[in-house]
């Protein structure tokens, strides 16, 4: 029921982006109802997983279903010519908080694109938002561990069909510290191994392309160094 939901969404949204629907208004308001159900739903099987992969599974559908009632929204407004303010970093990304299933997290959020084309300047854009929560994060907590979440709309031509599909890239869960270099971190363990990665992706003979930046997922998890370990990592000040 939820892959059915997410999926029609999916195709509605394409549709909404490329004004191929004489419907729009009433089209977008369906939308964001079967968004608001399929929240509901989501938190209701959230509660009952009981295994890590169907916890992951699942919050990774939630990320999306808030990314595309966000778009649904932003569309909304658009179209009844709400907000003719100068553009800023508001209007191109949006924060959501969403439901961590796990009791090791601190914090979990989805940065949704709204008007970015390319991978890059999202990933740039994101880290305003990024580097205020993890400052809030580490006024209670001497350091955490951090992974992000990259999702994306790839498409394929295969014979008369163009195939379409969603595909996830996670960076590894890295230690941040109060005397963090906060920009620094955000480029080299979440902006270089996911524009890496997607290059790396769509070059080789998958026949894959990037189609839409969807969002960045942020899970920002609690970290405490085990007592008696033989390595413990060190803030940078500390090891140069």
């Amino acid at each position: 029921m939820l892959g059915a939901i997410i999926t029609r969404m999916r195709a509605l949204l394409t549709l909404l982006v490329v004004g191929s629907t004489s419907r729009a208004n009433e089209d977008i308001k369906a939308g964001l109802r079967e968004c608001t159900l399929a929240v509901r739903r989501l938190h209701k099987e959230l509660k009952q997983a009981e295994t890590i992969g169907k916890k992951q599974h699942l919050l990774g559908q939630l990320r999306e279903v808030k990314s595309m009632s966000k778009q649904l929204k932003t569309l909304q407004k658009k179209g009844a010519g709400i907000d003719s303010r100068k553009e800023t970093a508001r209007d191109r990304i949006h924060w959501d908080d969403t439901t961590s299933a796990f009791d090791s997290r601190i914090r979990t959020g989805v940065i949704t694109n709204l008007k970015h084309k390319d991978s890059t300047p999202f990933l740039k854009d994101c880290f305003a938002l990024f580097k205020r929560r993890i400052n809030n994060a580490l006024k209670k907590e001497a350091a955490v561990k951090v992974n992000t979440v990259f999702g994306g709309e790839f498409v394929m031509a295969k014979g008369d069909r163009v195939l379409m599909e969603h595909k996830y890239f996670t960076t590894s869960n890295s230690a941040i510290y109060r005397d963090t270099d906060l920009e620094q971190w955000f480029n080299a363990k979440v902006i270089a191994p996911i524009v890496g990665e997607l290059s790396e992706f769509q070059e080789r003979d998958s026949g894959w392309d990037l189609n839409r930046v969807v969002n960045l997922g942020v899970n920002i998890n609690k970290f405490t160094p085990q007592v008696g370990s033989s390595y413990i990592e060190l803030p940078q000040q500390i090891k140069e």
